[in-house]
């Protein structure tokens, strides 16, 4: 009987510890998680715009080269016969430094003929002169003669009338007329001949003056010399080459002028340098308005950098590639050696080329992944997608310049990213990147 209450006891006590064991289980354990429904609506990058400022700088590529470059050309014919001991590609020379002399005893000579040629001449014309004087004085004396000839003539007409002479005496006085009429004749026309040769003879030593003229200036252009400082920049003849007239020899440039580079622009960002309405009309805007411009070129590994400035605008485009040509003038090199500025570079210099042009008042700025079309782009409203109608002022780059408007306000929520399958009242998601300004 004691057996059986122990093992009830037993019994008992087992189930009243399950039974806690089982509460303290129950009482413990945490309720399983209820999972979200998964969110079906698109992703969308979005980047939030609001007002401001904006610099336009157009970038480019383009090369050094010098302001003007001269072209060293022969004019005369002949064999070089001395070149300046400096002249070569890179040489710095100073202003009249000889660059080449040309052989000039063939002009020399042609010289001497034409003075001589001209002696000869001016030996004619004295001796026609004396001619021609004699010639005046006798036919001076023969008017003489030939009045007393007429005057005896009329007399023995007047005799013959009379029958005081024969008529074989007046033939003979008429003959003697005739005779010295004709010698007054030939020495008018030799008269005549005389004044025609030395009119020819002054038109010749004229004309052989003018030709010495030219020969002597020829003479001087046997020897050529730098009009100024200068670089050499290639040479293009050596000592004892002969030439043609018109043959370049050589080509230099001023150390004293600024340098240029000319990069490439397109059309539609002149906009972005000049605002137009604000410039006066029939004037170059690059006169008006003075543009910065920085250089960007590596030497030794290092990139170097020199400010200068937009000097004009090259005036026709490229059929090619429909392109204008922004020229950016840059200090020389005796002023860039006298600031102490950036060295290396020489003409050929391949450089960068950032233009800083025109500030944007009250504008926004979007990437240009985000145009749908080239005139409109999606906002996010109320968490869905809107199309909305954009006019840019430019596309620059990877930048959309975009007026305020009332359909595009301040704070809106561009769209940067295509989303698949999406039209306007999508309900998106939005995932949002920083804006950026300039």
């Amino acid at each position: 009987m004691k057996g059986k209450l122990l093992n009830a006891l037993g019994l008992l006590v087992g189930i009243a510890v399950g039974v806690g064991l089982l509460y303290v289980l129950i009482s413990t354990s945490r309720e399983p998680k209820r999972r979200r429904p998964p969110d079906l609506r698109p992703l969308a990058e979005v980047v939030t715009v609001s007002e401001q400022k904006y610099k336009a700088i157009i970038e480019g590529f383009g090369t050094i080269r010098p302001s003007g470059t001269l072209k060293v050309v022969s004019e005369v014919g002949g064999m070089i016969i001395e070149q300046g001991k400096d002249v070569a590609e890179g040489s710095l020379l100073e202003k009249g430094s000889l660059l080449f002399r040309i052989d000039n005893s063939s002009i020399v000579a042609e010289i001497e003929q034409l003075e001589a040629q001209i002696a000869a001449i001016d030996a004619q014309i004295a001796e026609i002169g004396v001619q021609s004087e004699s010639d005046r004085n006798l036919l001076e004396v023969e008017k003489k003669v030939f009045e007393v000839i007429e005057r005896d003539y009329e007399r023995s007409l007047s005799l013959f009338k009379k029958k005081l002479i024969s008529e074989q005496a007046l033939q003979a006085t008429e003959a003697r007329k005739n005779e010295q009429l004709l010698s007054l004749e030939k020495r008018r026309s030799a008269i005549s001949a005389n004044a025609h040769k030395l009119a020819v003879l002054k038109a010749n030593r004229r004309a052989a003056v003018a030709t010495g003229k030219v020969k002597k200036i020829l003479l001087t252009k046997t020897v050529l010399r730098t009009p100024y400082k200068c670089r050499v920049l290639n040479v293009d003849a050596w000592i004892y080459q002969a030439v043609q007239p018109g043959t370049v020899l050589a080509a230099i440039y001023p150390v004293d002028s600024p340098t240029e580079v000319s990069v490439p622009i397109e059309s539609r960002h002149l906009s972005a340098l000049f605002d137009f309405d604000k410039l006066e009309r029939g004037r170059p805007p690059w006169k008006q308005v003075k543009l910065k411009a920085d250089v960007f070129w590596q030497i030794f590994g290092k990139e170097q950098k020199l400010a200068g400035h937009l000097s004009r605008i090259g005036a026709q485009r490229d059929p090619n590639i429909r392109t204008m040509n922004a020229i950016i003038e840059l200090p020389g090199p005796m002023e860039r050696a006298m600031r102490q500025s950036s060295r290396g570079l020489l003409p050929g210099t391949f450089v960068r080329v950032a233009i800083h042009g025109r500030r944007y008042e009250n504008v926004m700025v979007i990437p240009e992944r985000a145009l749908v079309t080239d005139h409109s782009i999606f906002v996010v409203k109320d968490g869905k997608l809107k199309e909305v109608r954009i006019e840019p002022l430019l596309i620059l780059k990877t930048d959309v310049i975009l007026p305020m408007t009332l359909s595009l306000p301040s704070g809106s929520k561009v769209v940067l990213t295509e989303v698949p399958g999406a039209f306007e009242g999508t309900m998106v998601r939005i995932l949002e990147k920083k804006a950026k300004t300039r």
